[in-house]
């Protein structure tokens, strides 16, 4: 199947620092599933919430969604599979998209973190108290 990116995602995927770019478009451009790019950079105002709401266990400026100069691009992306016309966050819709994800990056040889395995040991989601299953970010 052929998905593409509407004007929304396409938007918020132009915030994101171009090997973001490149990932989101390969793992959409392998017909596996329709994906919908959430967000890039996250204002100050709106990462605040998330930190006030348990949302996100950082506050501005250190989430990787948060840029301090005009004109720098997120370091991290919120995507979500698109299923039968909305966004689901269903466990397992995320953790097949989290492998499509990963395995696009690891193909291009850029490390990301996933929100499903922070520490990053291969054991996701049982061996964490704190689960972002659509968020993804650049490890430099």
């Amino acid at each position: 199947m052929e998905y593409k990116y509407g004007k929304t995602s396409t938007d918020r995927l132009n915030t994101c620092d171009p090997r973001l770019i490149i990932i989101a478009q390969k793992a959409l451009s392998r017909g596996l599933m329709d994906l919908s790019v959430l967000e890039g950079i996250r204002p100050k105002e709106r990462q605040n919430l998330f930190y006030s709401n348990k949302k996100s266990k950082v506050k501005w400026p250190f989430s990787k969604h948060n840029v301090k100069v005009p004109g720098d691009k997120s370091k991290a992306f919120n995507i979500g599979p698109y299923i039968n016309g909305k966004v689901s966050y269903n466990y397992c819709h995320c953790c097949y998209m989290a492998g499509i994800i990963l395995s696009v990056a690891g193909s291009l040889k850029i490390k990301l973190r996933w929100g499903g395995n922070w520490d990053m040991d291969g054991e996701p989601v049982t061996d964490q108290d704190f689960q972002d299953l659509v968020h993804f970010e650049l490890v430099d």
